[in-house]
């Protein structure tokens, strides 16, 4: 289920934003909630966390606005799905800090934010996505996006997920890529793969992870793991 939560203090705004969400998750037989606060203060009282969940912010309301309540999200890690609305436009680089989701200008709504839930539907999709693998005792099926790397070794893969739950089964990596989407995930060399949701940086030739484990790139890929890495960045 997604959780959408709308933080405004313009009645009228928010509710309007409402309409647009369930007729688009409707459309699509989405199972959705959809929650208005028209307090800042109250939505940190009361809003619960959920695993898909779209946060849209109004950045401009008394008592608390937008920017303060993104910095609360963001030490709690829901950063990444916060939409920004707002009238005034020069107050976006203030919000790229937090790497919303998206941003979009009140006097835009109307086109600017169904095309913003299209795309949110089509990440939500992505993320659900599911990795089949099996071992020897049994198959396993794992959300693609909790995928932080895979290692080739002797004729094993080790793949390990973001709560370093780590699993070893026979395949290749070519294989694996088959199931992988392009866009999330790189081959950094001839025996490693990665999720660039969770490389933290690179330096000169090895990449670390956010866990800290480092993997070498190799050079020759080096210039298209860079570009590859800062478009994918650039899209959330």
């Amino acid at each position: 289920m997604v959780r959408a939560s709308i933080c405004d203090d313009d009645v009228i705004v928010a509710q309007k934003l409402k309409l647009i969400i369930e007729k688009e998750f409707l459309s699509r037989n989405i199972d959705f909630m959809c929650d208005i606060y028209v307090d800042g203060i109250k939505f940190l009282e009361n809003n619960i966390e959920s695993q898909d969940e779209l946060i849209i912010l109004d950045i401009e309301m008394p008592a608390i606005n937008g920017i303060e309540i993104a910095e609360y999200l963001k030490k709690a890690g829901r950063n990444k799905n916060i939409v920004f609305v707002t009238n005034h436009e020069n107050l976006v680089f203030r919000s790229l800090q937090f790497y919303p989701f998206s941003f979009i200008r009140k006097k835009d709504i109307d086109e600017e934010f169904p095309e913003m839930l299209k795309q949110f539907i089509l990440e939500i999709s992505k993320k659900n996505a599911s990795f089949m693998f099996e071992t020897k005792k049994t198959m396993v099926s794992v959300r693609t996006d909790t995928i932080m790397y895979l290692t080739y070794w002797e004729h094993k893969i080790l793949l390990v997920t973001d709560k370093d739950d780590s699993y070893e089964f026979r395949s290749t990596l070519k294989e694996c890529l088959k199931q992988l989407s392009e866009e999330n995930f790189f081959r950094v060399n001839s025996g490693a793969i990665v999720n660039l949701k969770y490389v933290k940086k690179l330096e000169d030739s090895c990449i670390i992870m956010e866990s800290g484990y480092s993997i070498q790139l190799s050079r020759d890929r080096k210039k298209e793991f860079k570009e590859r890495f800062m478009k994918f960045w650039r899209k959330i």
